[in-house]
């Protein structure tokens, strides 16, 4: 659905999501932000830090809802709330205005009891205290009590920025205390696989280091070193 308010914006409201099976989701759980960077060429996958979880010890992996909000206003949020499904991740894009808290302690409850992921917002949040103790992953750019309007509808499920970084309607998104990153929907079974064996690699790599080798000499950090003949991220080595 298509509407042209007052002042010729367009909003859009997008019903339908395609989402990755439930099963290749979940199993990012165990995938740290960092290692879907690293497999994603640590190029415009990671949003910005200073997008920060509401509290310690956060694990998020789930499927983006992505909401367009107009800074300082929340009515679209309220209406995207009801269209997501459970495992979804509210993704806000509110422009990074932190002049009011766009969502609060309840909006986040109403996520919660209806089994969503999680919450990230390009935005203020407020009720700061109160989501931090909540078992639900929350990541924004700030915090301000002052509560926002409703009168803007905004859009649901259109390619948003949100920390920097592009997120469409069912793409995967995964945060822990690190931060967040973002694995395009249709790559998640490929990117899966790579994570899981970076994960594996690390082990390996992690036992050689407690044995006193050097990750300068074994990753060839060393001949990289000597020849700094580097122009661009692809050309540099893990």
């Amino acid at each position: 659905m298509c509407a042209i308010d007052l002042f010729g914006r367009m909003h859009t409201i997008e019903p339908d999501v395609e989402r990755p099976d439930r099963d290749v989701v979940a199993a990012f759980e165990e995938i740290p932000s960092t290692i879907v960077s690293d497999v994603t060429g640590n190029v415009g996958r990671t949003m910005d830090a200073d997008l920060s979880p509401a509290s310690d010890g956060v694990d998020l992996a789930g499927t983006a809802v992505t909401v367009t909000a107009a800074p300082g206003d929340n009515l679209i949020i309220h209406k995207a709330i009801t269209m997501a499904s459970p495992g979804d991740v509210l993704v806000i894009d509110c422009d990074g205005y932190t002049g009011v808290g766009h969502v609060g302690e309840l909006m986040c409850e109403s996520c919660r009891a209806n089994d969503l992921a999680g919450l990230v917002i390009d935005g203020g949040y407020r009720d700061s205290r109160e989501i931090a103790e909540m078992d639900f992953p929350v990541y924004g750019r700030g915090v301000n009590p002052q509560g926002p309007l409703k009168q803007d509808p905004g859009s649901v499920n259109v390619t948003v920025s949100c920390g920097g970084v592009s997120v469409d309607p069912g793409d995967v998104v995964v945060g822990d205390d690190d931060g967040v990153a973002v694995v395009p929907g249709e790559d998640a079974q490929d990117v899966l696989e790579l994570a899981r064996a970076k994960l594996e690699s690390e082990e390996e790599t992690r036992e050689e280091i407690q044995d006193g080798t050097y990750l300068f000499e074994r990753n060839g950090y060393d001949e990289l070193f000597e020849d700094l003949d580097v122009v661009g991220p692809e050309d540099s080595i893990q």
